[in-house]
């Protein structure tokens, strides 16, 4: 049970479940994560206890969402240097918290933000990071590339 749960009274003690998309809208496949989250919005209605975030690039200000949260879902986009388009799903501890290399594009502030919630003591039970492989980077005010846009359905799916 995470610090979120115990602290509640037992009749609220459905899990906290964070969605978060983060990426920046303005470049390209860079939006993959918080497109995703629109696109959830627009398709579903969310359960009790669900939480839909754009976080765009707001990096550790995220904290207090992601502690207060049992289980966290990150959507975005990830230099994993496969083709473009690929998708992948890490879950738990394939999530890094720290590493020598870079995999996600918002890595360094993101693995600060989960970083900082084990050392506050609020690090979610559970954590996904579903991840595509961007195209086009440095395509300011563009959408997303064809690679990534025929991925959003499976990632939305997931």
């Amino acid at each position: 049970m995470s610090s979120a749960t115990a602290s509640r009274p037992p009749e609220t003690c459905l899990p906290r479940v964070l969605v978060l998309g983060i990426g920046n809208l303005l470049w390209a496949d860079e939006g993959f994560g918080v497109r995703c989250v629109e696109a959830l919005h627009q398709r579903y209605q969310m359960p009790q206890g669900v939480t839909l975030l754009d976080g765009g690039t707001q990096g550790v200000y995220l904290l207090d969402h992601v502690c207060d949260a049992d289980h966290v879902l990150v959507l975005d986009a990830i230099d994993y240097k496969l083709a473009p388009g690929t998708l992948r799903v890490f879950r738990d501890a394939e999530v890094p918290v720290w590493a020598d290399t870079m995999m996600s594009l918002h890595q360094a502030t993101f693995q600060e933000l989960l970083s900082l919630a084990r050392l506050r003591n609020c690090f979610p039970e559970k954590i996904t990071l579903i991840g595509v492989q961007p195209d086009v980077l440095d395509d300011l005010g563009g959408s997303l590339s064809p690679a990534v846009r025929a991925r959003l359905d499976e990632a939305v799916e997931l």
